[in-house]
Order: C-alpha cells, then structure tokens, then sequence
C-alpha cells in the first residue's frame, strides 16, 4: 500500500517523500497523543490546555481532516472498530465527580506556574520543578451555604 502523507518528510538518506510504501503485514502504530496535540492542525498552541477551545468555531483544518475519533474531533477514546466502548460512562463519571465537588468546595488559583508532560499520559507539573510527579497545586476551600 502507499501511504500518503500530510506534508513531506525527509528520509535517513536526505530524500524528501510525500508517501510511504509500506508492505502488506506491516503493524502501523498510531500516535493518539500526536493526533491530538498537532500543531499543523490545532495551531501552535496545541500543546496548552484550553478548553475554550471547544466554545468557538473549530479551526477549518481540524474539520477537514475527519478525524475519525468518537468525541470532539479527538482520538482520546480512538475512533471506528477500535472506539472505546465505555466513553460514555467515562464522561458522565467525569460529570458526576465535577458535580460533586463543585457543590461543596471553591478552587482558586495557586499562582504557580503549570506546564503538562506527556510520558505515556498527560500530567500537570509546576514549572521549574525538575520532577516528573504530577503535581497540580491550587487553594481549595469550603462553599460558604448559608
């Protein structure tokens, strides 16, 4: 099969390609990770958290690309024959958490700086801190309920 590519690339030897052979029996790995963070697409802000990213018109290049994911033109929870099958459950897991703490506490800024790491899953880390252990620090206290 020939694989076309998105833009070119350049070989080991220095060639330039726009397509691949890739031989039958070939296993192909794809990179979720790549897929959702790809600057070509998303902008050049891909790599930042911006869930306000959702509440606008999507970039034309995102549309166009027919990203075959099951949720929000992501391959979080892949797409086709191999979709998740219990991303449903996860996001009204997610609801469910949110709705509850947001019931009873109020999180506020810590003023530290956060960056993400990608080593196998998304993680926050502060910035400046040479750790690789999630670390997500802001003030939490109690909903006053009077």
């Amino acid at each position: 099969m020939i694989l076309p590519l998105s833009k070119p690339i350049k070989t080991t030897t220095g060639t330039e390609v726009s397509e691949l052979l890739v031989p039958n029996g070939t296993t192909l790995l794809l990179s979720v990770l790549g897929a959702n963070i790809n600057p070509d697409m998303w902008g050049e802000d891909a790599r930042e958290w911006k869930p306000e990213r959702w509440l606008k018109p999507l970039p034309e290049k995102v549309i166009e690309a027919h990203m075959p994911g099951i949720y929000s033109h992501l391959m979080t929870f892949l797409g086709g024959g191999r979709a998740c099958i219990g991303f449903k459950f996860s996001q009204l897991e997610m609801k469910v958490v949110l709705a509850v703490l947001l019931a009873s506490f109020k999180f506020d800024d810590s003023g530290k700086k956060i960056k993400w790491k990608f080593p196998g899953i998304a993680v926050p880390v502060v910035k400046g801190n040479d750790t690789t252990h999630p670390s997500l620090p802001m003030v939490v206290s109690l909903v006053d309920k009077r």
